[in-house]
């Protein structure tokens, strides 16, 4: 605010001392002509208003454009008004060091990205050779328990590349019309180990249906709900059906508690199940919400505390079209 008062009165200084002058002489030829002060006084009283409300007028109307380029962030034009020079030497610096740590914040995110590919990468190499050796293990249960543990260490490393890729998620995008039933199946694979060992029955329903989607950020979704309803059902069954508009994905875990329904799509939130049993990262519903939304789809969860958790994601998507 202040800034602006004093450029504004800086630019209008040539008319405030005509004024100041017009008034002085007022006052000298009333001093001078004693018979014309009352006529003098009036005209220096209709002089003074008249001069404060074009002068207050003016300083409204200067602090308006003044607010208006702020909001819009407009570098202005050169001009007399007040509120224009002083946002040419406010403004065009703030722009340019938001500009500079734009720049400083992109390539920062780059190399980190650039980093965590070349991990992630370089990671596979081991935990390929860990498998190959699990696989020549003589004790089955020792083989199984460790085949889904270095299973685990490869998705929480796609994870991570997940997290860091959604900067960039449209630049990766690749719309498609998706057969659903394939899509879950493909999922399903992956965790095969897990129904296994923890006797775990599927009932994938029979169902024909296609989506508009990314194959690849979709079957993130579908692992880390499948990745979750794995991880808190020991046995019993994971039922994939199609309801309305809706694939739904419900198990008959152990379920979320009351309190923490609200907060299981907060980043790093891992609630109650996820403290008791130290499995859980807080990130993997993070990551399907934020995904699921940028494909349009939804996502919602309920569950029952001993009785399971039911997942739907929501499949009509009125903004996602083929060309």
């Amino acid at each position: 605010m202040r800034p602006f008062i004093r450029a504004w009165f800086r630019s209008r200084l040539p008319w405030l001392v005509l004024l100041l002058l017009i008034f002085m002489s007022h006052f000298g030829f009333a001093f001078l002509f004693e018979n014309l002060q009352a006529i003098l006084t009036y005209q220096m009283s209709l002089l003074a208003v008249l001069a404060l409300f074009f002068l207050g007028w003016d300083l409204v109307r200067d602090w308006r454009k003044y607010q208006l380029a702020l909001r819009d962030q407009a570098v202005p034009s050169a001009s007399s008004s007040p509120s224009e020079r002083v946002l040419q030497t406010r403004l065009a610096s703030v722009l340019e060091m938001q500009k500079a740590d734009q720049v400083l914040a992109r390539a920062k995110q780059e190399e980190l990205l650039d980093y965590f590919t070349l991990w992630a990468h370089q990671i596979k190499t081991p935990l390929t050779a860990s498998q190959l050796l699990v696989e020549e293990l003589a004790d089955k249960d020792s083989q199984q328990a460790l085949e889904q543990e270095l299973f685990k260490v490869g998705q929480y490393a796609d994870m991570a590349m997940t997290y860091l890729r959604l900067e960039s998620f449209h630049d990766d995008l690749v719309l498609a019309r998706e057969d659903l039933h394939d899509l879950i199946r493909e999922a399903v694979k992956k965790y095969a180990i897990f129904f296994i060992r923890q006797q775990i029955r599927l009932n994938l329903a029979d169902f024909d249906k296609t989506i508009v989607t990314d194959c690849k950020w979709f079957l993130i979704i579908l692992e880390q709900v499948l990745s979750n309803s794995v991880k808190y059902t020991r046995s019993g069954e994971i039922a994939i059906y199609v309801e309305g508009d809706d694939l739904v994905i419900a198990d008959t875990g152990i379920g979320i508690q009351p309190g923490d329904l609200q907060r299981v799509f907060e980043r790093g939130f891992s609630g109650f199940n996820g403290r008791v049993s130290q499995q859980s990262s807080g990130l993997g519903l993070y990551l399907s919400k934020i995904i699921a939304d940028k494909l349009g789809h939804s996502l919602t969860l309920t569950s029952q505390i001993g009785e399971g958790t039911q997942v739907r994601i929501g499949l009509k998507q009125a903004d996602l079209q083929l060309d």
